[in-house]
């Protein structure tokens, strides 16, 4: 059943080169208080994706950044994220991405990120992670290192470091610190190694459960800052093994 699911998102991906191809950059905010921009683009992607998963299993449940939740069969649920990273869309910035990720009875099944700007895009099955670039795939793996003075830390936004613990550590830090703005492409570089850990806030659901299949088949721990799986927070931490996931939980907790 899980290759029939992982040709059905081969399927799309093939598909959206297309649609991805076509940039309709006028926007307006979600918010009022400040820009949380959502892009024709983002409303164009989300309803090819839907129709797609409607055509195919129509009694599943789908749930998407931007449109009304498709509440059916609870067994299967899909997640959509058409356009994560659309201030990088908006700003001509490569690394945003289309995001799905299939869970069955609540847990992961498969995950894929596309990345129609670096032409590549990552994916799970059942119990792998891979990449696949300019048709070549290759397996990836999480990275082993457990050395906290000699990681290499992504963080994507200033929301990380407003909370005075994370600054703290991190203004006396001596190894390698980078804020990013990657979006979806650190969790996936968490994946493939060559990130050692990720520390997140002010994250949406939608913008990490497409990604947790890939993170949990390449080897690496993806939890809250508490060390559960719950999302719903905002705040996420990354490691490329479970050892490092326990001191850095140790530190940030």
């Amino acid at each position: 059943m899980t290759q029939d699911f992982i040709r059905f998102i081969f399927s799309i991906q093939s598909k959206l080169k297309k649609i991805n191809s076509i940039k309709l950059n006028s926007y307006k905010s979600k918010k009022k208080s400040k820009t949380d921009p959502v892009t024709k683009s983002d409303i164009r992607i989300e309803k090819f994706i839907r129709s797609k998963i409607r055509s195919k299993f129509p009694n599943h449940t789908i749930f998407g950044e931007e449109l009304i939740a498709e509440v059916n069969n609870k067994e299967f649920e899909w997640y959509i994220d058409p356009i994560d990273g659309t201030k990088n869309y908006l700003m001509g910035l490569p690394t945003w991405s289309n995001l799905i990720g299939l869970y069955k009875g609540g847990k992961p099944l498969i995950g894929f990120a596309n990345f129609p700007d670096l032409n590549k895009f990552y994916f799970s099955d059942s119990k792998k992670s891979f990449l696949v670039k300019n048709k070549n795939k290759k397996l990836i793996k999480s990275s082993k290192n457990t050395n906290i003075n000699k990681l290499k830390i992504a963080i994507n936004t200033f929301n990380t470091i407003k909370i005075k613990k994370i600054y703290n550590f991190f203004k006396n830090y001596k190894g390698i610190i980078k804020i990013t703005g990657c979006d979806a492409y650190n969790f996936c570089s968490v994946a493939e190694g060559k990130i050692d850990a990720l520390i997140e806030a002010g994250l949406k659901k939608i913008d990490v459960l497409p990604l947790v299949p890939i993170i949990d088949n390449s080897g690496a721990i993806i939890t809250n800052w508490k060390g559960q799986r719950n999302f719903s927070e905002g705040k996420i931490l990354v490691s490329g093994n479970k050892k490092l996931h326990g001191k850095l939980l140790k530190i940030i907790s």
